[in-house]
């Protein structure tokens, strides 16, 4: 592969510029704050301090980017989005509503296809230079990931209702996010499992049938004498006294070698093959998750994760498992696997590592691999406000998270946190229109719409939060009227101050339509506002006078950061 750089021909190009070169193909791209990642101290400091790997190459979110490609290119993607073909063999993008990890694809005229290595897409919102800012790049990515990887660990999940078959299971490996909360979650169970196979392994009688010499022989049945005079081979002479008997019957002849049917018990089942093969399992994910850094995210549960895996692996070096065959068949009717105490646990472990409906797991660990810090502000903002809400509305319990059928009864999509007291915070949910036949969510009077997340009590809709990380104080309240805003940034080809208008008449239409009592975009900043339905204005709103009973009635933006550890 090659490596991005600032381009030498800093006359033409100008600063802002890198360039990209391998295989023969050189490409330069240029456009306003473009920067190699390395000639930013702060940044290089920022990411050893907080650990963050980021790519070699700083593009920014909403900016015009112009590309030119040698040889010239047939077709250029950032990404999965192609690029627009200019004169003189430029190329332009801009990236919109994308931040993180992303990559340039060129298509050229021979028909190879080249990939460059990883640019980084970054906001304005977040410095790259201002470590005492607590937006600053590495900071704000790693206390995402941080608090995120916290809440999966220690909260609790429902995977299944009551009444529902277990699901079919995934072809892909799990993500390592969602292993690291299944065996948090389960470590004490594993442990009771295998202790109780321990000590009372299943074990099965089998039948051997073999040839043995005479005076190793423990067992005669009708069998044994039949095959004495169905193999004669095995007769020899005999002149002693202590098998006279028997010489006599046979002609003055003994057999040197009897056969002999054993019934013994063994380990070797398909039962103990799937434990063994657990086991490997477990061990290989204790070991990946260590490799890839999120062992040690997992404070609060640290002791028993280190039990866990040095009880397997004690365990798996038993001889209890030394003759235990590698596992070829999953014995799935297996009545063993599924009723006997310690092999049903391990069952029921080893089918949530690898069930198909997990969606939210998969696609946050999507958004941490390629560092999309936009969605990671979303998760965060749902499980932080289901960790605030519930201390508040509920019962004084934690919030019990559970998965959400779609509206085809198929796969699981989102999530709902049970916060007690009747109340529910659910992400992604989509409200139908009224008039809308079969629909599950009628609440609407118009247009399908669905929130970031909705707060209800007893299923009423009570206020609706849009996580808007692009969204700053300035934009609560705009100078001019809403619409003329939007007209000069279109004129203008303002596209990011375009969709920031636009987030505002949203609130509006979330009100207005599904008739809840508030509607609140949650931003990373410091000074917020809510705009009460009886004309008054409220500074810095507390987000408890909003979602509590009789709470503010309106619209309005709260700034909601996360804060790193000390």
């Amino acid at each position: 592969m090659g490596e991005w750089r600032r381009c030498c021909d800093n006359a033409v190009c100008g600063d802002n510029a890198v360039c990209w070169k391998s295989d023969g193909v050189k490409l330069k791209l240029q456009g306003e704050n473009i920067q190699p990642a390395n000639e930013n101290e702060d940044l290089k400091k920022g990411c050893y301090n907080y650990g963050v790997d980021i790519a070699d190459a700083i593009v920014p979110e909403w900016k015009e980017l112009w590309v030119q490609v040698e040889p010239e290119a047939e077709c250029i993607w950032f990404g999965e989005q192609e690029a627009s073909k200019k004169p003189n063999g430029w190329w332009s993008f801009t990236f919109r509503n994308y931040l993180g990890k992303s990559v340039i694809r060129i298509k050229l005229a021979d028909g190879r296809e080249v990939v460059t290595d990883p640019i980084e897409v970054v906001s304005p919102k977040t410095p790259l230079d201002e470590q005492c800012d607590p937006l600053f790049y590495p900071k704000f990515l790693r206390t995402l990931i941080d608090d995120l990887i916290r809440y999966l660990v220690s909260l609790p999940f429902d995977w299944e209702a009551p009444t529902e078959f277990a699901t079919e299971e995934r072809t892909q490996p799990p993500s390592p996010i969602f292993v690291l909360h299944v065996l948090a979650q389960h470590a004490d169970t594993i442990c009771y499992a295998l202790q109780t196979i321990w000590r009372n392994p299943h074990r099965r009688l089998v039948t051997e049938e073999r040839w043995v010499l005479l005076s190793e022989a423990s067992s005669v049945d009708a069998d044994t004498i039949l095959m004495m005079l169905h193999y004669p081979e095995h007769l020899r002479p005999y002149r002693g006294n202590s098998l006279s008997t028997l010489a006599q019957r046979l002609k003055s002849k003994v057999p040197e070698r009897v056969f002999e049917r054993r019934v013994t018990e063994t380990l070797d089942t398909p039962e103990n093959r799937f434990i063994k093969r657990f086991m490997d399992i477990v061990l290989y994910w204790c070991d990946e998750l260590k490799r890839l850094g999120y062992w040690e995210k997992a404070k609060s549960h640290q002791p028993k994760l280190e039990d866990l895996q040095n009880f397997v692996r004690f365990l798996r070096a038993d001889p209890l498992f030394a003759d235990v065959s590698e596992l070829t068949i999953f014995p799935a009717s297996s009545q063993v696997l599924q009723k006997r105490d310690g092999y049903r646990e391990c069952l029921q472990i080893y089918r949530l590592l690898h069930i198909a409906r997990a969606p939210i797991f998969d696609r946050l660990q999507d958004a941490i691999d390629n560092r999309r810090i936009d969605q990671l502000y979303e998760f965060w903002c749902f499980f932080r406000l289901a960790e605030t809400l519930a201390a508040v509305l509920g019962d004084g319990q934690r919030p019990y998270f559970s998965t959400l059928e779609s509206d085809e009864g198929g796969l699981r999509r989102d999530l709902s946190a049970n916060l007690g007291n009747g109340y529910q915070l659910v992400y992604n949910e989509q409200f139908e229109p009224i008039w809308k036949p079969k629909a599950r969510k009628k609440l609407s009077y118009s247009v399908p719409l669905r929130p970031d997340i909705s707060l209800l009590q007893e299923n009423r809709l009570l206020v609706v939060f849009d996580a808007k990380f692009r969204f700053d104080e300035k934009d609560i309240q705009p100078n001019q009227p809403l619409e003329d805003e939007m007209d000069k940034a279109q004129q203008e080809g303002e596209i990011e101050r375009l969709a920031k208008h636009a987030d505002i008449c949203k609130m509006h239409t979330y009100r207005d339509a599904l008739k809840c009592r508030a509607s609140v975009i949650l931003f990373p900043g410091t000074k917020g506002a809510f705009h009460c339905t009886n004309g008054t204005k409220k500074d810095n709103p507390c987000l408890l006078d909003i979602v509590q009973n009789n709470g503010l009635k309106g619209v309005g933006a709260v700034p909601f950061v996360p804060k790193p550890e000390k």
